[in-house]
């Protein structure tokens, strides 16, 4: 007897700070809408109410961090979650000619980007650690603030009283960065030490580079390739042309997590001076005419093909293995 066939449902959930406004969407073409708080609550009458659909493939935009508990609170109920990045959905909508733009309209949208794109469920992150490894970096962008400001206090006509205070929060901010480093690194070692061993075992890469790159892509098996975390990163090359009149320099596409593309560039610098595969590979695309900031960019993407070489592999950097 042949097994009863599996029914798809497709949905698409807007959210914003307070509101989750959810669109359903049947393999018929059927439209249910619907709303929800954006609380531990509504989470869990969101899940009662989709726990009422067969085979729900669900789609919504990363929002920094106002979908990080829905996304917990639904793969726990072990539903299919994908987390797409708002500039793909945006160039899908753009396709679809649509004219309204309402929280309601945005949540159909997604649903219907979740049919025609089936998008795949993105492995759970450690939200936790991720968050830990952000603010770090958080922190760091608030002492290079200070620091200019107290550059510039230092060399113009500032009180005196000034320079204390501007001393003293980059003093403060700096033992907090130092006290969130050393968590980052403890939480770490504690979940992934086989991880971190691998990806400190490339020249360039230390351990808090390796921190931050375990908490920012979380499990490597994410992605099939490593292609797909180049793309993820934002590094692949975009190219312009057409016909025979436009034919412009590729340049990176940039639609990627930003956060990659940071925490891996100074990895990258130093893997120019110290990574003998890196090194070689720069200088022979300086020697070809590429700008040097071009071959940097280009050694970034190569040192993440490595870092998802060793830990797909499970095996540590081999300089002898030039495929990277």
């Amino acid at each position: 007897m042949p097994g009863r066939e599996i029914r798809v449902t497709f949905v698409g959930i807007d959210v914003s700070k307070l509101v989750l406004d959810v669109a359903v969407v049947s393999e018929a073409g059927e439209v249910q809408h619907c709303r929800f708080e954006n609380c531990v609550t509504g989470h869990a009458e969101l899940s009662a109410f989709l726990a009422g659909f067969e085979g729900c493939r669900i789609a919504l935009e990363a929002t920094g961090t106002y979908h990080r508990q829905l996304v917990q609170a639904l793969e726990a109920t072990q539903q299919h979650v994908s987390v797409v990045n708002p500039a793909q959905v945006s160039f899908f909508v753009k396709s679809q000619n649509r004219r309204n733009k309402t929280d309601k309209a945005d949540a159909l949208m997604l649903a219907m980007y979740a049919r025609e794109r089936q998008p795949a469920a993105g492995a759970p992150l450690n939200a936790a650690l991720q968050s830990l490894a952000r603010e770090v970096n958080a922190v760091q962008r608030d002492i290079n603030r200070l620091k200019n400001r107290l550059e510039a206090a230092r060399h113009g006509l500032a009180h005196g009283q000034v320079i204390a205070s501007l001393e003293r929060r980059l003093k403060a901010l700096e033992e907090e960065r130092a006290v969130l480093e050393r968590e980052l690194e403890r939480e770490t070692k504690a979940s992934n030490s086989a991880e971190l061993a691998l990806l400190t075992s490339i020249p360039g890469v230390g351990i808090k580079s390796a921190c931050y790159f375990i908490a920012e892509v979380g499990d490597i098996h994410r992605f099939s390739s490593a292609s797909k975390l180049v793309a993820y990163a934002g590094l692949s090359p975009m190219q312009f042309q057409s016909g025979s009149s436009v034919n412009k320099k590729s340049r990176l596409s940039r639609l990627g997590s930003s956060e990659l593309r940071r925490l891996a560039y100074m990895p990258g610098l130093v893997g120019i001076r110290h990574n003998p595969i890196l090194k070689e590979f720069y200088q022979r695309l300086v020697a070809h005419g590429k700008s040097k900031k071009a071959a940097l960019l280009a050694c970034v993407a190569k040192l993440l093909r490595i870092m998802y070489g060793v830990l797909i592999y499970r095996q540590p950097f081999n300089p002898n293995h030039l495929g990277g």
